[in-house]
């Protein structure tokens, strides 16, 4: 089985974000950009293409940085 701790890391941080937001704009957005995971994760999808998603995702909402970022802290949990 492929190891997909980075993207669930990322995908945990961004639920907490949409949780605890009271900006549904920003909720909607962090959605758009992970929504994907679960599906790609049981598709067999490697690490580095839904890292991949996410990152392409990211980049069309704007907060290409921020999930960046998550990546960065993911290789360390």
């Amino acid at each position: 089985m492929t190891d997909h701790s980075e993207s669930l890391y990322v995908l945990y941080v961004a639920l907490i974000e949409i949780r605890a937001t009271e900006n549904l704009e920003k909720a909607r957005i962090f959605a758009d950009v992970v929504h994907n995971v679960p599906t790609m994760i049981r598709a067999g999808s490697p690490e580095g293409e839904i890292a991949e998603k996410i990152m392409l995702n990211a980049k069309r909402q704007g907060v290409e940085s921020y999930f960046l970022e998550l990546f960065e802290k993911a290789k360390y949990q």
